[in-house]
């Protein structure tokens, strides 16, 4: 008998003509009269499964890495129809000729196709063209039933933290409803952070419906989500991605408990508008620029980078805090202060620099690649507008009051002077050396890192050449600096 494979795949929409068991006895039955012999190991099934994608089938990428290998001398791959291989002409044409490589043919039972026929090659084409347009056609008609459920204020998500789902209702679960009022309450009166709610709801044992743990991120959805409130939020183009504003999602009022007033949500939601102007869209590569020692020091307890927290431009001094133990993930607080960490520091880079019999001193390769401080210091302009901008967007919004928005301007105007003077200093330093960097030559390690000239992507750059981390102890009060081997 000649060995082969069965594929059997349903979604949620075909349950009924296309269950697993009817597609099974009828490849079984066809099989048996046709002389193929499908061993129960070579039977591959992905139920509740759409057949657009086939990346997203793992059964269907197992039966495919399972025909391919030579041992197992599969002959063919019988599927109840051609639609149930694949929905996408594009996929069909792919793994069909990835399988007819090995020699591996497919067939369908329903729509049985003389392999020897040149017209076969015409008509499987029309096939598998018939099945994407299905697939597309269906796909529209999902849409519409959707965006129809949306507007009479359907929920059709998974329930979300603080509900369970009983015959497509959304129902409180008691324990979970608590604390998400808390959370607005807490949130809504000022007493609490997102950080400090998110390490809150950590303590307590409390988990996502996912299993994971609570972040400032988690809380944030929770608190700009309507469903708490009593109203659906569904967007066409998919995930919000935390865009809680987007213009194309549908919001209607549901029929389920509402676990808190429309006025709580509504408090929330001020106070987060309110505190929108300091968190601006693209500020994370913004504090990645803080300071060349950024993202370099490393919490002992969980290994995460220790950020810079507070205006580190006063007094020339600044704090750094665990990553995680800010987003409520690491229960250690490692906060240090620049005051104790660079007299370290630098007289360990002392101390390595002197060199000895072991080790030599460790200089800025010669090779290094020179740094644009031109470029640098445009970067900086541009996002000072940037910010510059949003500032004046939360004041034209009522967001900030005349009196904020104009001490928020001068400082950034300040700031682009003293970048301007910058410029004109570096432009005159160039002028004076011709040609070359300061970086063309070795330079000792601390004499770069405290001279006021070389920007920060230049003193981060040459640091991060000779050190790949340092770790901070907390509880022993010890830094460990580890540096980057040389061949």
């Amino acid at each position: 008998m000649i060995l082969a494979a069965a594929y059997i795949r349903v979604s949620t929409d075909e349950q009924m003509d296309y269950s697993p068991a009817v597609q099974l006895e009828e490849i079984l039955s066809y099989a048996e009269k046709n002389g193929f012999h499908i061993p129960e190991e070579f039977i591959f099934k992905d139920e509740g499964i759409s057949g657009r994608s086939a990346e997203k089938r793992p059964g269907f990428q197992e039966m495919i890495r399972q025909a391919r290998k030579k041992q197992n001398k599969i002959k063919y791959i019988i599927v109840h129809k051609y639609d149930r291989f694949a929905r996408n002409k594009e996929d069909a044409v792919l793994y069909k000729a990835l399988l007819k490589k090995d020699g591996v043919k497919v067939i369908s039972v329903k729509e049985p196709i003389p392999q020897d026929d040149k017209f076969a090659v015409i008509y499987e084409s029309m096939l598998e063209a018939m099945a994407e347009y299905y697939s597309l056609n269906l796909s529209e008609e999902v849409k519409k039933t959707m965006v129809k459920k949306a507007h009479q204020g359907e929920y059709q998500a998974p329930p979300p933290f603080g509900y369970t789902m009983k015959n497509k209702v959304l129902i409180p679960i008691s324990h979970e409803a608590a604390m998400v009022r808390f959370l607005f309450e807490a949130y809504a009166n000022g007493q609490e952070s997102m950080f400090s709610l998110s390490r809150h709801l950590n303590q307590l044992g409390f988990r996502t419906h996912r299993g994971g743990l609570f972040e400032n991120r988690t809380v944030q959805y929770i608190l700009n989500n309507p469903v708490y409130k009593g109203y659906s939020r569904w967007t066409p183009t998919g995930q919000i991605r935390r865009d809680f504003r987007n213009p194309d999602s549908v919001i209607a009022k549901g029929t389920w408990e509402p676990l808190v007033s429309e006025e709580l949500w509504e408090a929330a939601a001020m106070r987060m508008a309110k505190e929108k102007r300091t968190h601006y869209a693209h500020k994370r590569p913004e504090t990645e620029g803080k300071h060349w020692i950024s993202s370099m020091i490393k919490c002992s307890a969980c290994g995460r980078s220790l950020a810079i927290s507070g205006n580190y431009k006063k007094k020339d001094a600044f704090h750094l805090q665990c990553g995680g133990y800010n987003h409520g993930q690491c229960h250690i607080s490692h906060s240090l202060s620049s005051n104790r960490l660079f007299p370290a520091l630098f007289e360990t880079l002392k101390e390595v620099t002197k060199g000895n019999e072991e080790r030599e001193p460790y200089y800025i390769s010669r090779h290094a690649k020179a740094i644009d401080e031109t470029a640098s210091i445009e970067k900086m302009v541009h996002k000072t507008k940037g910010r510059l901008a949003k500032a004046k967007e939360a004041y034209l919004a009522g967001i900030d009051t005349l009196e904020e928005y104009g001490k928020t301007k001068m400082e950034f105007d300040a700031e682009l002077v003293r970048l301007a003077e910058k410029r004109t200093a570096w432009k005159r330093h160039q002028q004076s050396i011709g040609n070359a960097s300061i970086y063309d030559k070795p330079l000792d390690m601390l004499t770069l890192l405290q001279n006021e000239e070389v920007s920060l992507e230049g003193k981060r750059a040459a640091f991060k050449e000779i050190v790949e981390k340092i770790v901070y102890d907390k509880a022993n009060d010890r830094l460990e600096m580890f540096f980057i081997d040389e061949e």
